[in-house]
């Protein structure tokens, strides 16, 4: 992330969840990390008004106060529109809790994104937290990050309508290997959070690769996946406790510096995951493709996209050569912890 005269720059990363989803959005536990290779761009800059500039086009307002009107009169549309759902739920937090600055001036947000859309890879909730980072810190406030990621969450979930869960957005917000453990809820500046745990650089072994592949050909929005799971959660709580205690057990299995027990923890989450809320046919037979050439793997969200356990060069070597033939796009790189 970078600061300057001009403005402010957040880059967050693509996520990865390695075991225990999707019970976060079930008050469980998730173990995720970031794609250090994919990447959203958001910056903010001072200014009278509020401009929202993307790939695709501008939009202007003259002053913080018009946007408000205007996006209270017609609602949050538009190719931008997560942009937009971000700014909003900050704007509406700010004039909750900081009177000194609720009223100040607007603000011009660019934004750009490499992580491939609808995926599994949590493209969305990247620039999410990339608008609520850098406009936070243009107005002079510093957020905690679980607070972030909580106005993150409640852009997609309360103003979008898109059921979803905390893992994506800690994970994004703190910039390393965590785990989220909505089992163990508090409060921080009038937002409910959760528990995160923050693995630090000697908490991951070295020599563990992770390969990430994915197929944009088989893109859909998550919400498709994660709705009706919702409208079954009392029905979902066995597995999902199961879910979430393969998660502390993958945590706790890094920390111990055991790499075949965290691989084996990331393949009995699939299988767990794969009995009760299993992802689309041809989501899955991504992952199994990969796991039939005896790497373990997961999926890393809820969509056409893959994240396997590499032990060694080979591992890595034959995963991608798999990958390619299966016609997916795949990045690999060293698993690491948070070092900030």
């Amino acid at each position: 992330m970078t600061s300057a005269d001009h403005g402010v720059v957040r880059r967050v990363a693509a996520r990865v969840g390695l075991a225990g989803n999707p019970s976060d959005g079930f008050g469980g536990a998730v173990l995720g990390t970031i794609v250090p290779d994919l990447e959203a761009c958001v910056a903010a800059t001072e200014s009278d008004g509020v401009v929202i500039a993307g790939p695709h086009g501008s939009e202007e307002w003259p002053s913080l106060a018009a946007w408000r009107d205007d996006v209270a009169r017609h609602g949050v549309v538009g190719s931008q529109r997560i942009i937009v759902a971000s700014l909003w739920t900050l704007a509406a937090h700010v004039r909750r809790n900081n009177s000194r600055v609720a009223d100040r001036s607007g603000v011009a947000v660019t934004w750009h994104t490499n992580i491939p859309a609808s995926v599994g890879l949590a493209g969305s909730s990247a620039l999410a937290v990339g608008t609520i980072d850098a406009v936070s810190a243009c107005w002079g406030l510093i957020l905690d990050r679980r607070v972030c990621a909580a106005l993150a969450l409640s852009a997609e979930r309360d103003v979008l309508g898109i059921a979803a869960g905390w893992q994506d957005r800690i994970v994004q917000a703190v910039g390393g290997t965590v785990l989220v453990d909505a089992a163990d809820m508090g409060e921080m500046d009038g937002v409910s959070v959760p528990r995160v745990h923050v693995l630090d650089g000697t908490d991951v072994p070295t020599g563990v690769r992770l390969v990430v592949g994915w197929r944009s050909d088989l893109a859909a929005s998550s919400d498709h996946y994660h709705a009706p799971l919702r409208r079954d959660a009392a029905s979902l709580a066995p597995p999902m406790a199961a879910l979430a205690a393969v998660a502390r057990a993958a945590t706790a299995s890094l920390e111990q510096g055991d790499v075949r027990a965290f691989s084996n923890a990331v393949d009995e989450g699939w299988r767990i995951r794969q009995s009760c809320v299993p992802l689309h046919p041809d989501h899955a037979a991504i992952v199994e493709v990969v796991r039939a050439s005896g790497v373990p793997a997961t999926t890393p969200g809820s969509g056409g996209s893959v994240v396997a356990v590499c032990a060694d060069a080979d591992d890595v070597r034959r995963v991608r050569g798999v990958l390619d033939s299966a016609g997916c796009d795949c990045i690999d790189f060293a698993m690491s912890g948070n070092d900030r």
